[in-house]
């Protein structure tokens, strides 16, 4: 859910990463952060724990994790976190991503697949998903093992789900009637 306030922080993150001519590697580097964050327990309370100092806090952003990220992928995060905003670090990150779509007059996709795609299926599921909506997308692709097979799109409002995932409970509904 985005709030007025983490809006206000990714278009901070959004004006920095223009001025730097770095919108779509901080985009992209921002959400693979929060998604790390939001996958791992323990670096997620690290960074939220407001008990620790800042400085502790802190030096996620200087490790060798980070280092081949943007300067301005940096910044952002050590913004976010001195606020004591880590916690919403996944709305951050897909606000940016939002407001970076539309810049581009596109719209954002969130695409769950069971495992890795190369890149040349990750283009063919762009291009298919593109023709279907009618819509020129920005498309982040994410391995959700829950998929077990097939695909799961959400863009905006629509959900697209032809996941075995899905199938499987159709089959159980039907079966349970």
């Amino acid at each position: 859910m985005t709030t007025e306030r983490t809006s206000a922080y990714a278009q901070a993150v959004v004006a920095l990463a223009q001025g730097e001519d770095a919108l779509d590697a901080v985009g992209t580097e921002l959400r693979s952060v929060a998604d790390a964050v939001e996958s791992s327990d323990e670096l997620r309370q690290r960074l939220t724990d407001i008990h620790l100092p800042i400085g502790q806090r802190l030096k996620f952003v200087e490790s060798d994790v980070l280092q081949a990220a943007h300067p301005v992928t940096r910044s952002a995060l050590a913004m976010i976190i001195a606020a004591d905003r880590a916690g919403e670090l996944a709305e951050i990150a897909a606000s940016v991503a939002a407001r970076a779509a539309e810049l581009r007059e596109r719209e954002v996709a969130e695409v769950y697949v069971a495992a890795p795609l190369d890149e040349s299926r990750q283009r063919a599921l762009t291009e298919a998903l593109e023709r279907t909506t009618g819509k020129r997308l920005d498309v982040t692709f994410h391995v959700d093992p829950a998929v077990v097979g097939g695909v799961r799109a959400k863009i905006g409002d629509t959900v697209i789900d032809g996941s075995v995932a899905r199938r499987l409970q159709e089959l159980r509904t039907r079966a349970g009637r």
